[in-house]
C-alpha cells in the first residue's frame, strides 16, 4: 500500500488561505479591513473567552498531546515529530502506528503570519468567498472553524483552526486513511485534538 501525501500540505494551504493575498486564483481579499462588530472582532468572528499563552507548545510542540490521548483518536502513537521551524509556526506531527499507510495529525501555533487576524481571518475568507467549507465549532469554549479552500480534498483529510487568542490560532491538519477503521471521520478527530490542546494550555502547559 502506498503512502498518502505529506501531512504538511494542508497546513501550507492554511497559510495561503489565511494570508488572503489579492490576485491569486480562487482567493479573494477585502480591499480594506472590515469594522469590528459588537464582539470586538472583524467579520463577526467570536472572541476567545480568555487568552491562552502558547509559550509551552511553541517551545515543545509535541507536549500538546500525550501518547494515551493520541491513542484515543483511533490508533497507538508510532512517533511524534517536532517541527519548531515549520513554515506555519512551531508544529508537531503525531504519526499513528497503523498498517503501512502514513496516517497522522499535525498541529501548529500559527505564528508565521502574525497579520492574519486569528479566527477572524477565516471569517473574512468566508465572507469574501475564499473557502469552499466553513463550519464553526467549539473546543472547551474556544471558537474554532473547520475550513477548506479546495473542492476535491481526499477522504480522511481535514483542516481546522481554534482560537488561542483573538489574534492567534492553533491550526490542525488531519491526514488519515479515511476509508478504513479504526479512525473516526477526519474532522471529528481534529476537534478532539483541538480539545486536548486547549485543555493542556488551560492547565498552564502542564
Amino acid at each position: 500500500m502506498t503512502s498518502r501525501y505529506p501531512v504538511t500540505v494542508s497546513l501550507a494551504a492554511a497559510a495561503v488561505v489565511l494570508a488572503g493575498c489579492a490576485g491569486e486564483s480562487g482567493i479573494a481579499a477585502p480591499a480594506s479591513p472590515a469594522p469590528p462588530t459588537s464582539t470586538g472582532l472583524r467579520f463577526g468572528a467570536p472572541a476567545v473567552p480568555a487568552p491562552l499563552n502558547p509559550a509551552s507548545i511553541e517551545k515543545a510542540p509535541c507536549d500538546a498531546m500525550t501518547a494515551d490521548q493520541v491513542a484515543s483518536l483511533g490508533a497507538p502513537l508510532k512517533t511524534a515529530r517536532s517541527k519548531p521551524a515549520d513554515p506555519t509556526g512551531p508544529a508537531c506531527s503525531w504519526i499513528f502506528d497503523y498498517e503501512d499507510v502514513i496516517s497522522a495529525v499535525t498541529g501548529a501555533v500559527f505564528t508565521a503570519d502574525p497579520t492574519h487576524g486569528g479566527i477572524s481571518g477565516l471569517y473574512g475568507q468566508k465572507q469574501f468567498n475564499g473557502l469552499t467549507r466553513f463550519e464553526p465549532f467549539s473546543a472547551n469554549g474556544y471558537p474554532g472553524v473547520i475550513y477548506d479552500a479546495a473542492t476535491n480534498s481526499p477522504p480522511g483529510s481535514c483542516g481546522l483552526a481554534v482560537g488561542l487568542r483573538d489574534d492567534l490560532t492553533y491550526t490542525i491538519s488531519v491526514d488519515i486513511d479515511g476509508l478504513k477503521h479504526p479512525f473516526a471521520e477526519g474532522c471529528e478527530l481534529g476537534k478532539k485534538v483541538a480539545g486536548y490542546v486547549i485543555q493542556y494550555l488551560q492547565k498552564g502547559g502542564r
